[in-house]
């Protein structure tokens, strides 16, 4: 099989924001912004919830006040910001498009891309990577989608992000529009998409398959709705069906811890479902995992050392002693 690069853009600090309804601070963008650079993700999405010019308050972080914070706050992930033309005069955007940014998209309705015409050309103008964001794309057929794709590359367009904004595409859909789409464009393509019917993580995947090269995701799933693609989780099962990923699982895992504090105390909790998921990459039994975390604190080892090891030695059971006899030489 051939390798593939899969990109992940992470959207915690974007759709995230319209969970804790846009009170995530310059601190807060300052510290989810360094675990995400930390965790290895190609792009950090940041912005309100409807995109940058869409919500200025007193007391709130400006567009350019967040901007600024979220690059300096980056070493090596490229900062993203996305933009609703109807949210957003060109001006103030044109103005946005002066700082170091590593890709913009457009977001307008899959059923018309026009709108996004003259601010795909003011960012190729900037030589700045832009893309179309195309939501609700529930709502048309695959060759719809295709036919106002073509629209959005004969703009300028370097990506297209097709958007299930409604969780709402079951995943014939989702590969069909993939697939016609990146035929007909030969564009990078991408997949956002929320967890109403649990199939963010399951769509995401088929639409790697089908010719997807990036993934929009969010710390835990935070995000607008039933949430987003669990970043972790994405980053586990794409690494696991053989996808290349910059991104480092136990890092992305980490990154939840981080972000848990920051959302209660805005009201919102966060399932760390860290050891869920090294459960499910590694193939070890459910209940190992008491053991796991026993042994871990008891002897000072690495939880992803042990676990990766019960895997490799195949215990199943009953073999309970033979993992802590395992924890022992490990430590």
């Amino acid at each position: 099989m051939i390798e593939r690069k899969i990109e992940i853009i992470d959207s915690t600090l974007r759709d995230g924001n319209h969970t804790v309804k846009n009170k995530f601070c310059l601190d807060d963008i300052e510290k989810i912004v360094k675990a995400l650079d930390y965790a290895g993700v190609d792009y950090i999405e940041v912005g309100y919830g409807y995109g940058m010019g869409s919500f200025i308050q007193e007391g709130y972080p400006s567009d350019k006040e967040m901007l600024q914070r979220a690059i300096s706050s980056s070493s090596n992930s490229k900062i993203a910001i996305l933009v609703f033309p109807n949210k957003i005069d060109l001006e103030s955007y044109k103005d946005l498009l002066d700082f170091d940014i590593g890709l913009v998209r457009i977001a307008v309705q899959a059923s018309n891309v026009s709108p996004s015409k003259e601010y795909i050309k003011l960012a190729k103008e900037k030589n700045i990577q832009v893309g179309g964001f195309m939501m609700m794309a529930s709502r048309l057929d695959p060759s719809e989608i295709k036919e106002e794709a073509i629209k959005l590359k004969e703009y300028g367009a370097d990506t297209i992000t097709i958007t299930d904004s409604a969780g709402a595409m079951n995943p014939s859909q989702v590969a069909k529009s993939i697939k016609q789409t990146k035929e007909a464009t030969g564009l990078s393509l991408g997949f956002h998409t929320h967890d109403n019917l649990g199939l963010a993580v399951g769509n995401t995947m088929i639409a790697i398959e089908n010719g997807a090269s990036f993934a929009d995701t969010a710390i835990a799933g935070l995000g607008a709705g039933a949430g987003n693609t669990r970043t972790e989780t994405l980053i586990a099962a794409a690494n696991k069906e053989g996808y290349k990923t910059k991104a480092d699982l136990i890092k992305a895992i980490e990154s939840v811890k981080v972000l848990e504090p920051i959302a209660k105390a805005y009201g919102v909790d966060v399932k760390d479902m860290g050891d869920l998921i090294l459960i499910g990459y590694y193939g070890i039994y459910s209940a190992f995992m008491k053991i796991v975390n026993d042994l871990s604190a008891k002897h000072g080892i690495s939880k992803k050392d042990l676990i990766e090891n019960i895997a490799k030695n195949a215990f199943v059971p009953g073999d309970e002693e033979k993992i802590e006899q395992l924890a022992i030489k490990l430590k």
